[in-house]
């Protein structure tokens, strides 16, 4: 089989591309040949990953770059992968690899499910060559993994057989891959340095495609923060006595110390980075001072050894809270809490300082997602340089006239106008509107708190459809089985009830309008926390005037919404109806921060125009 086809145009795994593609792909292409990132607000139904890959690999190819596909949601490996595979099917060898994180692909049946433990556990066995696995060669299961593209389920599957670590065979086959499809940590975390590396492969030789981008700045801050409870540091004391006396009599002082310090602190705080070293200080009870690095590698070589005799334990987290406390003095916001959870804690504020030396070593990149709005947004906070970004907003795939827009003035959920009355008129609405739409409606709420208020006050025999509400502890299969029962409902009709933010309004692809109407019930701002506050007030120092509150509250908001509007349309001929149920809508700042094409109106009978839309469908056709 051939590297590449003699025209490049095949490389697309599609038969056409689609008018509303042609732009995308000529931007990507550029972008990719000189150098540039491209920050791509692509809607859903656009084809984005068939454009990103097809142009991609137009370069990397015949240059032996490798192409870093990046995305958060195992879902979206899929549709890599599968997209790979319709380029091979079209005469062009393209070879690559789908890596998830390490402790999902281990073998071994006695490994801690993940975290730190995992990874100490995983460097112990290796280290001490008991994992037979991982000593056991991984050549051969390379080379199969190369063959042709797989799910990395197949993947596993293979190193099993051949008795090899799965993901040490995946890092083998990264060697000789044109594509290696993974996490957004694999390259904007510690991990860069040893995955890169075990490839031989540099950032320079790297193009980068991220997927969902729109995740990708609070990905990278949610890896840069720690909490320290006192019941934390109290189990730490505790385990610690087994393996070391005098690290547990530290801690245990650590403990007290910070119960005495916190007691001022009746609510969430903020601190200064000397507020640790100065707990640890009064600790130390006239003898040696107890400092933070010293503590965390304690911590991390007890907590190595509980590993390594198979014990659970906390120490390893503790041990990456101390260390990381005094790591930065800019743009990390540290808390202190004696009130009901008794804590201190650190939040990265700025997600750049990980994202813009990647940004800049990176050959070029594409950062796109349906949700991408502004893209200027996004490229501030990554951090892309001003001379080598490209901001595009692309058109959606289908006509305007196959999404109705709605907006319900007369209801809101601020908390001002909160009570039974309006909860029940909220509930109403949506039993009015399940009645009034031919199929599978959702409706998703800011928290599950709001939903569990709404739903008490239903009467469910107003309801005409079945009704499936998400929990809180839902998981993967759940929501699995929750689009098997939207399918078997197609028919008849289904109320899917879950929560704005979450693994049903955001990333799932509800093919074949499996969706007839979303409702999205009220405006999921930001609550008023003191790091909401704080990422305003760095953002409003750092980009300027109303971008701090747009930044940190408005956009954040608005992309919820828009990912959760963006479920029930996925192909050009889907029809759907989109409720904004919240008058907040309406208002100048919020209507002029949505996208051009985002057009709605106002509405006082939901179920009438919802009528009105599918009758017109129908009549047309």
């Amino acid at each position: 089989m051939a590297r590449l086809p003699e025209r490049m145009e095949s490389l697309f795994p599609f038969d056409r591309v689609r008018e509303s593609q042609t732009a995308f792909l000529a931007d990507a292409r550029r972008a990719i040949i000189e150098g540039q990132h491209l920050v791509a607000h692509a809607p859903t139904g656009l084809g984005k990953t068939a454009v990103a890959l097809a142009a991609a690999l137009e370069s990397a190819i015949p240059q032996g770059k490798l192409v870093l596909f990046l995305t958060s949601k195992q879902s979206q490996h899929r549709i890599a992968i599968e997209t790979l595979q319709r380029m091979a099917s079209r005469g062009v060898d393209v070879r690559a690899v789908d890596i998830i994180g390490k402790h999902a692909m281990c073998l071994q049946p006695a490994a801690p499910r993940g975290g730190r433990a995992f990874h100490t556990f995983c460097d112990l066995k290796v280290s001490s060559r008991s994992c037979a696995f991982y000593a056991t060669p991984s050549t051969d299961a390379a080379a199969e993994v190369l063959e042709r593209a797989i799910h990395v389920q197949d993947l596993i599957r293979i190193g099993e057989r051949h008795g090899t670590c799965p993901h040490k065979a995946a890092l083998e086959a990264a060697k000789g891959a044109d594509v290696v499809v993974c996490d957004y940590n694999y390259v904007f975390s510690a991990l860069r340095e040893q995955i890169l590396g075990r490839i031989g492969r540099g950032l320079k030789d790297t193009i980068l495609l991220v997927d969902e981008a729109h995740n990708l700045p609070e990905r990278i801050r949610g890896q840069q923060c720690g909490d320290l409870t006192l019941l934390g540091s109290m189990r730490a004391a505790k385990e610690a006595k087994e393996v070391d006396q005098r690290l547990a009599g530290e801690l245990r002082a650590v403990a007290g110390a910070l119960q005495t310090a916190l007691r001022p602190f009746r609510r969430e705080t903020r601190v200064t980075r000397d507020f640790l070293p100065e707990v640890l200080e009064s600790a130390s009870s006239g003898g040696p001072v107890i400092r933070c690095g010293d503590l965390g590698k304690d911590c991390l070589a007890v907590g190595e050894t509980l590993v390594r005799l198979g014990r659970p334990t906390i120490l390893l987290e503790v041990a990456s809270f101390f260390r990381m406390w005094g790591e930065r003095e800019e743009a990390v916001l540290r808390l202190a809490d004696g009130g009901l959870e008794k804590r201190v804690a650190y939040r990265l504020l700025d997600a750049s300082i990980v994202s813009r030396p990647v940004f800049r070593a990176v050959h070029a990149s594409v950062v796109m997602s349906g949700t991408l709005h502004p893209a200027t947004m996004y490229a501030d906070l990554l951090g892309l340089e001003k001379g080598r970004r490209v901001l595009r907003a692309y058109a959606p795939p289908f006509p305007p006239e196959h999404r109705l827009l709605l907006v319900t003035p007369a209801i809101t959920t601020s908390y001002g106008r909160r009570d039974e009355k309006m909860y029940r008129r909220i509930g109403e609405e949506l039993a009015r509107l399940a009645a009034a739409v031919p199929g599978n409606v959702a409706a998703f709420f800011p928290s599950y708190d709001l939903l569990e208020r709404v739903l008490a006050g239903v009467r469910w025999s107003s309801v005409p459809k079945d009704v499936l509400v998400e929990r809180r502890t839902w998981g993967k299969a759940e929501r699995d089985l929750a689009l098997r029962w939207l399918g078997e409902h197609q028919a008849t009709g289904g109320l899917l009830v879950g929560v704005l933010g979450g693994g049903l309004s955001e990333g799932v692809d509800y093919r074949d309008n499996l969706l007839r109407a979303v409702c999205i019930v009220g405006l999921p701002l930001s609550p008023p926390t003191l790091e909401v506050a704080a990422l305003k007030e760095y953002y409003a120092q750092k980009f300027g005037g109303e971008k701090g509150y747009e930044y940190a509250v408005v956009y954040p908001a608005l992309n919820k919404v828009l990912q959760a509007a963006g479920r029930p349309i996925r192909g050009e001929t889907d029809r759907a109806v989109i409720v904004l149920m919240d008058g907040r809508y309406l208002d100048a700042r919020y209507a002029a921060a949505m996208p051009s094409d985002f057009h709605y109106r106002a509405t006082g009978d939901l179920a009438r125009e919802a009528i009105a839309f599918f009758g017109s469908a129908a009549a047309a056709t």
